[in-house]
């Protein structure tokens, strides 16, 4: 169970990267499976840069960001979803308990996975603009649009190696520019418009290692970025089919999972 400090770390500044919830031969086997739906091989760069369409796979896969990320919709492989771990379910479920007022799935485990597979690009590494999940979507930020979702890392995520920038000092400043403005909009998408001329505080690098569980809610400003490193990032989300969850459709009948 996560510490009165840590929980207090969660709302304050929107996150937690945490270790040892996943046990090490889990995710490996996690990380094989990936590269076998994809038709690559971890030893063979030139493979990389081209997926293999499987017939009757049973998920979406798509190939964005000129080939450079590929994602995996609704993967229903058991040796990824082990990654849902009870000791994973026992955090999240603890950080979800903080904010019972905002609406959330009503399924306990996931129905399957979206998989964000950043490769290596040949490019300057740039730092991104922050965004908040569903900004593009009809959603406002009272009571809010999640309780708590997690980024799992099927491998490391070194340094510029495809890995998550986040603004920390974020949600106090969000909600201190709420509190200054009560007349101004409710909508994430007119808040998020603003985060150019609002301080959101100094950007941060989360460098993880592989089986690692990025933790984060609904109010941490966050982005992806590109990886120029040697090595691919894996990295997972959790998806659901619960019709109550369509406002998170993702890709067919697959929803993200915000329990």
């Amino acid at each position: 169970m996560l510490s009165t400090r840590q929980l207090l770390q969660f709302e304050e500044e929107g996150y937690l990267l945490l270790s040892g919830l996943i046990p090490q031969e889990t995710v490996t086997k996690a990380e094989a499976a990936m590269w076998q739906m994809m038709g690559m091989e971890a030893d063979n760069p030139d493979s990389w840069g081209h997926f293999k369409r499987q017939p009757l796979a049973g998920f979406y896969m798509e190939q964005l960001s000129n080939g450079n990320r590929i994602e995996l919709f609704g993967v229903t492989h058991l040796d990824v979803l082990a990654c849902c771990t009870p000791d994973y379910l026992t955090v999240l479920n603890q950080l979800a308990s903080q904010y019972p007022e905002i609406p959330h799935c009503k399924d306990h485990r996931p129905d399957g996975v979206w998989a964000l597979n950043q490769f290596p690009v040949s490019a300057e590494w740039k730092k991104p603009s922050p965004h908040l999940d569903g900004d593009f979507r009809d959603f406002r930020l009272d009571p809010g649009t999640f309780r708590a979702t997690s980024l799992t890392y099927l491998t490391d995520a070194n340094s510029h190696g495809g890995t998550t920038v986040i603004w920390p000092e974020g949600p106090r400043r969000i909600r201190k520019f709420r509190k200054k403005n009560p007349e101004f909009s409710n909508h994430v998408r007119d808040v998020r418009a603003l985060f150019p001329k609002m301080d959101l505080g100094e950007p941060m690098e989360v460098v993880a290692k592989q089986g690692d569980v990025l933790f984060f809610h609904h109010l941490l400003p966050h982005s992806g970025t590109m990886n120029v490193g040697p090595s691919p990032r894996f990295a997972i989300r959790y998806m659901c089919l619960c019709h109550a969850c369509r406002k998170w459709e993702k890709k067919g009948e697959w929803n993200i999972w915000m329990p």
